[in-house]
This record gives C-alpha cells, sequence and structure tokens, in this order.
C-alpha cells in the first residue's frame, strides 16, 4: 500500500504519550512520493481533527473530494512520521490550494 502526497488516509496511531493524537483518524500525506514508494516503509503526515480551535497552525480542509464526513483541520504542528503500516485506507485527496496553506504553515512552525 503506497500513500501519495495530497492524499488522505484513515490510519491508526495507537496509544498516545503526552498530548500526542491517537487513536483511528485521518491525515494527510505530506511527505514527497519519492520518500512515500521507497523502501524506508514510513510516511510523513498531519492528523485531522474536527475540532475548530482558531489556531494559526491548522489548515481547514473541506468535505468535497477529501472523502471526509465533515469539515476537519489539519494540526501543523503535530505532523510526523509513521510506519506506513499503520494506513488503513485511503479516503480521498485535497487539493493544490490546501497543500501550498499546509506548506506555508509547515516553513512558519519549523523556521524554513
Amino acid at each position: 500500500m503506497s500513500a501519495r502526497r495530497g492524499e488522505v488516509w484513515l490510519l491508526d496511531f495507537g496509544e498516545p504519550v503526552g498530548r500526542e493524537q491517537s487513536g483511528r483518524r485521518p491525515a494527510v500525506v505530506i511527505s514527497a512520493d519519492s520518500l512515500n514508494e521507497s523502501r524506508a516503509g514510513i510516511v510523513v503526515l498531519i492528523p485531522l481533527t474536527t475540532t475548530y480551535r482558531g489556531l494559526p497552525s491548522h489548515v481547514e480542509i473541506d468535505r468535497g473530494d477529501s472523502g471526509l464526513d465533515e469539515v476537519s483541520y489539519a494540526k501543523c504542528e503535530d505532523s510526523k512520521a509513521v510506519s506506513e503500516q499503520r494506513l488503513i485506507g485511503r479516503l480521498g485527496v485535497v487539493g493544490d490550494e490546501v497543500m501550498f496553506r499546509l506548506a506555508r504553515v509547515l516553513r512558519f512552525l519549523l523556521d524554513l
């Protein structure tokens, strides 16, 4: 199973430590397809939440092509690399504008 950049997947984050995301939830893949298709066996992604908190590090994602049941928010401050074995199923895909906004927030958070 190979995830592609910009896809939304349902995955199992497992048990949390501290304030980490946990359980089954959707996430958007942000890693380059060269990594996603490699033997590394990991994907870099951003977990989603349906709770609006008004944080500048959250990017809104509409239902539409994303495959989500309701408007959700990408929690860019929680971006992480996970094993591709955590991927359960592909839900949909986000557009170029969402990927641009995610990249902009990540550049800010990581001071790139």
